[in-house]
């Protein structure tokens, strides 16, 4: 924790709109390093609920409103260990692919400080990226996590909707929208949805629970499969 605090506090990336040092210190300092995320600082972006933290968006609008209470991916973090050290930015309401609001100003590219990191998740791709937190969450409901990953070089994964569930304020259409995180690797993104699925009866389409995402990677065969891309979708301007 205090390595990412001085990381952070040195870093010219712009990548964080909140520090929540003295509640990440008492966390840390009683550790259960057996759980999945014990001790381990990371970041949430700002468009998901922290109870305490600033709840802004990334929007003026709401520059002075501050969350009641937490996520369920966030409660599922905290059981698991996680230190929540930091909000990431975002563009306001996840609304654009890069990541500059008014409230935050503009979030730098670790690579290359004269580019973007993508958005809307890109304060937590610019974190992860730039070395500043191991991992930290992301939504994507057109491109918000998979944009910042692709741009910094991250694994980033939009899994199926529901898989990880949105509530406890659930707002369902569009069903587009997923949370999840961007991470280093493929492994540690797996822990994060080990500990993060799961159907909650405040979210009513999410998912049943599935077990195994860490432990079962290596126990797939790739061989002879191949991927699709399709670079228009038939019909965009790219």
């Amino acid at each position: 924790l205090d390595a990412s605090l001085s990381a952070i506090e040195a870093s010219e990336l712009n990548a964080f709109s909140h520090l929540d040092i003295e509640s990440a210190h008492a966390v840390a300092a009683s550790a259960d390093v057996s759980l999945p995320f014990g001790g381990v600082p990371i970041g949430i972006k700002e468009l998901e609920s922290v109870s305490g933290w600033p709840y802004t968006e990334a929007s003026l609008v709401f520059k002075d409103r501050t969350a009641d209470h937490d996520s369920i991916q966030v409660t599922r973090l905290r059981a698991a260990g996680a230190v929540l050290a930091a909000q990431t930015t975002a563009s306001e309401f996840g609304g654009i692919n890069c990541t500059s609001s008014k409230l935050h100003g503009t979030t730098r590219n670790p690579w290359d400080l004269e580019r973007t990191p993508g958005g809307s998740s890109g304060g937590s791709a610019a974190a992860v990226a730039g070395g500043l937190v191991p991992i930290a969450s992301g939504g994507d409901g057109g491109g918000s996590i998979r944009i910042p990953a692709g741009f910094t070089g991250l694994f980033g994964l939009k899994s199926t909707y529901g898989r990880i569930p949105r509530g406890p304020e659930t707002m369902q259409p569009p069903l587009t929208v997923v949370v999840g995180c961007v991470s280093r690797s493929v492994r540690d993104a797996a822990r994060w949805f080990d500990v993060c699925n799961g159907f909650d009866h405040r979210d009513t389409l999410s998912l049943p629970r599935v077990e195994g995402w860490e432990a079962g990677l290596d126990s797939f065969d790739l061989g002879g499969k191949r991927a699709v891309i399709s670079i228009d979708l038939g019909s965009a301007i790219v």
